[in-house]
């Protein structure tokens, strides 16, 4: 699944005084809030609106997230062509180069690369070090005269051209942002597939040997893994993330999977929603730690009042009043003893936060993002030929969920702990069982009924997720083959292909 590094290089060119610097600065101001940024863009002095389209006399050059400009370019006295200060092309050299090795910066933005930069001299070196750096983007301002020449003398294949002088800038600029935006989707859509993969294949793994915590387990890694991605992507696209791994939940061989795939998407929407408020940083990488750890405890509490009833409250109550006193402590009070696993789960989320948010797992993302084939472990995905089951049929499958073992055992060792911890009667016990059984059931029969692709694409219209183009990448991580160039639309899954006429 890697690609190519850079993944996009986009060329601006045009006449002199087209505005090359000047889209290159309204790119750079339109991404810096989320996307990390190397580089450096040339200034001209003493240029205002109203001056002419031309050279100006003398330039200065400014690193971005730099220093102030520097010195670089001045007319001759003859007015023929211009004189550059190496001194200011070394420091400028060395700071952005010094960027790109931090391994951070997803966009290098250069302004600009001509004939200087085709003999040898100038930023040509700066310009192969951006062509091979972990930066995904690269964004160039280019002589126009010197295009073609740049293009074959830097060995630059598939890139992006932008004219200034047969498009307004405008236009230019949302070309190049699409053009960003669309390189951010196949980064996410692969992150989704290594989420996906982990669901599939450990979480069925999980699911078949009965792993006690297993779904507290999995949230957990879920959290670590979307840390990990959130630092690739400064944060971006991880409720998109989140709602493509939860999709690919879908194909499990595990049976039920509909209440993991809500859980995925809304515990990753629960460590978004910081993130977004706050930026990337590690406040607000703790407070959705925290968010998503505890949506998982909320959740788990609902589902059981929901089965059991106040009196499966009743049970914990009594659990803890005997667990408080083995420990020494008396007359622990249920919610005292909610407040202390609420606590407990807050300190367990915040170091899993700390060790993910400074650990480098970028190896291990890397591994995990090699193409493999995992058709043996999922159903096989055929486009467009997901069908809404009958209500016999849903009827059905909603019986075979009940009687799984996974279910029974749970269903029985939460009636033991009605039976042991609550003054229930013997009818009242059964009363409860029978409707926990009863509430069981038509949980799973709603869920089994629900349409999963309807629903999908139907928040890909309505909630622009951008699922177009990330969701065939990731379908790709599990083995499956969906269409390589899907048109951009608001369908969750490509159509296919019409048949040949004859």
């Amino acid at each position: 699944m890697s690609a190519p590094l850079p993944r996009l290089v986009v060329l601006v060119t045009g006449a002199i005084g087209s505005g090359k610097t000047r889209l290159l600065t309204r790119v750079c101001a339109a991404v810096k809030r989320r996307w990390q940024l190397a580089g450096f863009i040339a200034r001209a002095n003493n240029r205002t609106k109203d001056a002419p389209p031309g050279p100006a006399s003398s330039y200065a050059l400014e690193v971005i997230g730099g220093w102030d400009p520097l010195p670089w370019a001045a007319r001759r006295a003859s007015g023929q062509g211009f004189e550059f200060n190496e001194a200011t092309r070394a420091a400028v050299e060395r700071a952005v180069v010094g960027q790109l090795a931090t391994g951070r910066p997803e966009i290098c933005v250069l302004d600009e690369i001509g004939p200087l930069e085709l003999s040898g001299a100038g930023f040509a070196e700066l310009f192969r070090a951006a062509l091979s750096s972990q930066a995904g983007v690269v964004v160039a301002a280019v002589k126009k005269s010197a295009l073609a020449d740049v293009i074959a003398g830097f060995g630059i294949v598939g890139a992006e051209i932008v004219d200034l002088d047969s498009e307004s800038a405008p236009s230019a600029l949302r070309h190049v942002l699409t053009k960003i935006a669309a390189c951010d989707a196949d980064q996410i859509g692969a992150f989704a597939g290594i989420g996906g993969l982990v669901e599939v294949g450990l979480g069925s793994t999980l699911h078949v040997y009965h792993v006690p915590f297993a779904g507290h387990l999995l949230a957990y890694l879920q959290n670590v893994l979307l840390i990990t991605f959130g630092k690739a992507l400064a944060g971006r696209g991880l409720v998109r993330i989140s709602f493509i791994t939860s999709m690919l939940k879908a194909f499990s061989p595990a049976g039920n999977v509909v209440r993991p795939m809500l859980y995925i998407f809304a515990q990753g929407a629960a460590f978004a929603a910081p993130v977004g408020l706050l930026g990337w940083n590690v406040l607000a990488v703790m407070l959705g730690s925290v968010l998503m750890a505890w949506f998982m405890l909320v959740m788990s509490l609902t589902v059981e009042y929901a089965t059991f009833g106040q009196s499966i409250f009743s049970a914990f109550a009594g659990a803890a009043l005997t667990v408080g006193r083995w420990l020494g402590m008396q007359d622990v009070s249920l919610w005292q003893a909610i407040g202390a696993v609420f606590v407990l789960k807050a300190v367990l989320a915040v170091s899993v936060a700390l060790v993910a948010y400074y650990a480098d797992l970028s190896p291990v993302v890397r591994r995990l993002s090699e193409r493999r084939r995992a058709a043996a472990q999922c159903r096989a995905f055929v486009p467009g030929t997901a069908s809404r089951k009958s209500w016999a049929q849903t009827a059905a499958t909603a019986l075979r969920n009940l009687l799984r073992p996974r279910f029974l055992i749970l269903f029985f060792f939460s009636s033991l702990l009605l039976l042991f911890f609550t003054n229930l009667t013997h009818a009242g016990l059964f009363g409860v069982m029978v409707r926990g059984l009863c509430v069981s059931y038509v949980g799973f029969l709603l869920i089994q009924h629900l349409d999963v692709h309807g629903l999908g694409g139907w928040l890909d219209r309505r909630a622009h997720l951008g699922l177009a183009r990330s969701l065939p990448i990731a379908l790709n991580a599990l083995g499956t083959d969906p269409h390589p160039e899907p048109e951009l639309g608001n369908t969750l899954v490509p159509p296919a292909p019409p048949a040949p006429q004859s």
